[in-house]
Order: structure tokens, then sequence, then C-alpha cells
């Protein structure tokens, strides 16, 4: 077992014996790296969302960038945060992804009073899934949200200490057990299931570089977290005092 550590990067490398059998197993610390996951909703997932009445928000150290206009629908472009990866080389060094986490990031999908969150992702190239948490009333269970498909190869770079990976997951799809969660917990009914079974969700860009940041928080996200960012309280504080104004301008009518 070697194990090395530079400003913040940690890579573990357990080599096997024999040439046909030989691989290394990296293991990476990003809390302190420009490493982020971008997903980016299709139009028709986010249209599909609108009409349900499901907004979303963002928890920990998820954050909202921008937005992507296609076809004349804005849609949102979330980021969170990576916090860690593994990648397997093979004795041809063929690098080959295992799997990457985004702790301690979270959506929280709100439909009226009813909220569900999402958090803790993981992806395992094992499966073609994404894991998450996922938080209603109190509770916590994990599960696969997302089935995906590689879009583009792994683009990876490894010069000394200084590794780059790149990649793209497409054709996100919601599994049987996120679908039937989600209709439940958001109370909508059948119809929710015609539509978001089979449908693409859009994609995720995995982007990991050694350039240092500020070091995130790789605590877990809990029930306890479905609080939604200080600008969502914002917008419902000034929605709630639109309210009050056409409430009194009524009464003094």
């Amino acid at each position: 077992m070697q194990l090395f550590k530079r400003g913040g990067l940690i890579l573990s490398a357990t080599l096997g014996f024999g040439f046909s059998n030989m691989a290394s197993a990296l293991s990476l610390d990003t809390t302190y790296l420009q490493a982020n996951s971008t997903l980016q909703f299709s139009s028709s997932a986010f249209n599909a969302t609108n009409l349900l009445d499901i907004s979303f928000s963002t928890m920990g150290n998820a954050y909202q960038s921008g937005s992507v206009t296609t076809k004349g629908v804005t849609v949102p472009t979330f980021v969170l945060p990576v916090t860690n990866a593994d990648v397997s080389i093979g004795w041809n060094l063929k690098v080959s992804p295992n799997s990457g986490d985004a702790t301690g990031s979270g959506l929280l999908l709100t439909r009226g009073y009813a909220q569900l969150g999402l958090a803790n992702f993981s992806i395992d190239y094992t499966t073609d899934k994404v894991f998450a948490d996922v938080m209603w009333g109190g509770k916590s269970t994990n599960m696969a949200v997302y089935s995906f498909t590689e879009q583009s190869d792994l683009k990876i770079g490894l010069s000394g200490l200084s590794l780059t990976m790149n990649q793209t997951l497409g054709n996100l799809k919601l599994t049987n057990q996120a679908v039937d969660t989600f209709a439940s917990v958001l109370g909508v009914d059948d119809v929710f299931k015609g539509v978001m079974t089979g449908l693409d969700f859009g994609t995720i860009t995995i982007d990991i570089k050694t350039a240092l940041r500020k070091p995130i928080s790789d605590t877990p996200l809990t029930a306890a977290s479905m609080v939604p960012e200080s600008s969502t309280y914002l917008m419902m504080a000034l929605g709630l005092a639109g309210i009050a104004t056409v409430a009194r301008r009524k009464r003094r009518g």
C-alpha cells in the first residue's frame, strides 16, 4: 500500500502481483480540489416537473450555477461538488472509473407542503446507477435514483501527482423505486409515473482538477438538513409580503 498526500490530494495505490493481473486503484480525496459534477436537466424533464408544480432548491454544498436555454425553455444548472473519486488503472494502463461521491450536497424537491430531499450522491459505474439518500418525513433511505449511460469516455491526465478527469454521463432515467417514492411523497397520481418513467432527465458532467479550492465539507446531509438555501427563503418572504399587501389594499377598498 502506497500513500501520497499533497495539498489535500490523497492517492492510495494498491498494486496487484503478476503482469497479467497488475492493477492500481486510485482513491482521491477531492474536498480540497477543483472537482465538480454538474447536473443539467433536459428541457423536457424540467417542463414535466413544472407542470406538476415541483420546484427545486439546493442544500449543503450544492448550488445553482446559471441556466441553459434549450428550445425556448430556461433550465437551471446545479453544481454538486465532488468529494471523492475512485478509478482503476489496468495492466495495459487503461483507466476505468469505479465510483464518485458528492457527499454533503443535496437537492430539495417541493410540491405544495410536501418536500423530498435527495442528498449525498454517489455514482456507481459497476451498476451504472446514481445513488442518493432520499429523505422525507424525518427519515432517510439510500436508493438508486437514476440509471445512466456513459456519453463520453473518461478523459484522464496524470503527471506526477497532478490529475485531471472529465466525463459526461447521459440518458439519466429515474429508477422504478425512485418514481414510486417521488409519487408517494410528493402526492402526485399515476399520471406522474406515466410522465416520469422513461423520461431522459439530462446529463451529469464530471470535471476534476488538482487545482486547489476552499475546502468543502464531506459530512453527509441528514433529514434534518432539508432546509432550502437562503435565497429560497427570500423568495418565499417576498411572496408572503406581496400577498399581505394585496390583502390590505382589498380591505381598504
